[in-house]
């Protein structure tokens, strides 16, 4: 009976102990849906940020305060929450529909914390601390310590920064680019808020504001609803209004696509104005028709007199409105993987009738198009050869990379399943190559379900977003944003001494098939950047 007895006591306080042990741990910025450990010490400059991922484990779902001790600087908590997210890397469309993938919680939608103190979503919180060291710390080493706070009982964890005497102050004035395609209607959608209605007119202004936080250079518009149109919606939704008169012409309203631009120009987004719709995928264009009184679609092609008909009013219109309004130097009509051959008829018919745009693609690279586009933007394992990539230099056009739903598994890209070191080896290989920037497609296309689900039937987690509704980015935006600032790091290193070894190194082509490779390049580009 007492042996009975002392099991019970020992079980009971045994199991009090079990609910109400805790435990912080740090680990390092990779996959954090398979973590691991990290030692908490890192090399940085003054004014640069440190991203720092911590895993807060406890059964107690009671709220917890975070407190810093170290080196003066601008702290930042973010609270990460899971996010469904399937391994359909190199899956688009059918395939993936057909498809059949493995589904996994990854931590990516990221809250800024107010106060400091958050209730944990589950006995495995992730938090990741974002730290900004001031222009006035010294050079050297100096340990740091994060507290968590928990029903009077802490966990700390603890590593140490060794300070470069070095400063970056920020990615301002870098010249190298992020362009992330925008849907706006899609965040209308999200909300259940009419389109360019005042609450939407608030979520545009919040979406330009994130965009130019990672140094976006592009405006994405559209004449009609978005890139792709996949519905007719009303008139009144259209960014440009088309109406097609009973006698035949046409009139368009430029209201809604002007205020668009003067406020992704009031934020600062004002290098570039894409414009696509010209070459759809879905080959549809939108009018309305006011004999019919509604909004009608024609499928059809460049070349063909359908296609002709609606489209020289609009851009001879179009490129006189935006004469005016001084934004024509600006514009480039977009084309998204289109035929090449079909894409350079294009190109010089547009020219023959409108010749202020400029013209930009996104696909492979084929010399013959090249001097036709001023913006060109090619897969990740796409190498120019570096007398074509000189021609485009000397001609002042842009040359960027993309990665898309296409790469493989084991290829570097932006999804929730990918490895975060991905996105620094992604953005140095452009920089590396002497391109001008990163493109990719979506930074806000959607779901209903996009807060708790990145499962889509027909991309693969994390192709279509790279913010969350209600102002919340990802960790995918926060390393992104510390990847440019790695950029203009190693471009103020190249002032100093040319890193011809290094951008070598960086552009081995075996690197986008092989990780471990990959990732032991960004380690050693780590470590020249911080020497």
């Amino acid at each position: 009976m007492k042996k009975i007895l002392i099991f019970l006591v020992v079980g009971i306080f045994g199991n009090l102990f079990y609910s109400h042990a805790q435990k912080a741990q740090i680990y390092n910025l990779e996959k954090l849906y398979s973590p691991v450990v990290g030692d908490g010490n890192f090399s940085v400059w003054r004014e640069e940020s440190v991203l720092i991922p911590i895993r807060f484990d406890s059964k107690d779902l009671s709220a917890v305060s975070i407190t810093y001790e170290g080196p003066n600087s601008q702290v930042e908590f973010y609270k990460l929450h899971e996010v469904w997210a399937d391994f359909s890397a190199g899956n688009c469309g059918e395939t993936k529909t057909q498809g059949t993938f493995e589904k996994v919680k990854v931590p990516d939608r990221a809250e800024l914390m107010t106060g400091n103190s958050f209730n944990p979503d589950s006995e495995n919180q992730w938090i990741l601390l974002s730290l900004r060291l001031n222009q006035e710390v010294p050079a050297g080493s100096q340990s740091y310590k994060i507290t968590f706070t928990q029903k009077q009982k802490k966990s700390e964890v603890k590593g140490s920064l060794s300070i470069r005497d070095r400063s970056l102050e920020g990615i301002s004035g870098l010249d190298f680019y992020s362009d992330f395609w925008q849907f706006p209607v899609a965040m209308a959608d999200f909300y259940k808020t009419k389109p360019w209605s005042a609450s939407h007119w608030k979520e545009v202004e919040r979406m330009f504001d994130q965009l130019g936080a990672i140094n976006q250079h592009s405006i994405t518009a559209f004449v009609f609803w978005d890139l792709y149109n996949t519905r007719i919606r009303p008139l009144d939704e259209m960014l440009i209004q088309v109406k097609k008169l009973p006698q035949g012409e046409y009139r368009y309203d430029y209201s809604t696509f002007d205020k668009y631009i003067q406020t992704a120009i009031d934020r600062g987004i004002s290098d570039q104005i894409s414009i696509h719709n010209l070459f759809p995928w879905n080959g549809f264009l939108f009018y309305f028709d006011e004999t019919k009184g509604e909004v009608v679609s024609i499928q059809t092609q460049p070349g063909t007199p359908e296609y002709q008909e609606f489209w020289k009013p609009l851009l001879v219109d179009l490129e006189k409105h935006l004469k005016e309004k001084n934004w024509l130097d600006k514009a480039v009509l977009f084309v998204d993987e289109r035929d090449p051959n079909q894409t350079l008829a294009l190109a010089q018919w547009v020219k023959s009738i409108a010749p202020g745009f400029k013209m930009g693609f996104s696909g492979d690279f084929y010399p013959f198009l090249s001097p036709w586009m001023d913006d060109y933007s090619t897969p990740v394992n796409v190498v120019l050869d570096p007398a074509e990539l000189s021609k485009r230099i000397l001609s002042s056009q842009k040359t960027s990379i993309y990665t898309s739903c296409f790469e493989q598994p084991n290829q570097p890209n932006f999804l929730l399943t990918s490895d975060l070191r991905d996105i620094y080896f992604l953005t140095q290989l452009s920089n590396t190559r002497g391109y001008n920037g990163f493109l990719r497609w979506a930074f806000n296309l959607w779901s209903s379900e996009i807060e708790n689900s990145a499962i889509y039937s027909d991309l693969p987690s994390g192709d279509a977003h790279l913010v969350y509704p209600n102002g919340q980015v990802s960790i995918r935006y926060l390393v992104l944003r510390d990847a440019l600032e790695e950029i203009k790091k190693f471009k103020l290193l190249g002032k100093l001494s040319y890193p011809g070894d290094m951008v070598n190194a960086t552009n081995r082509y075996f690197l986008i098939n092989i990780e471990e490779e990959r990732y032991q390049m960004v380690r050693a580009l780590k470590n020249y950047l911080n020497e």
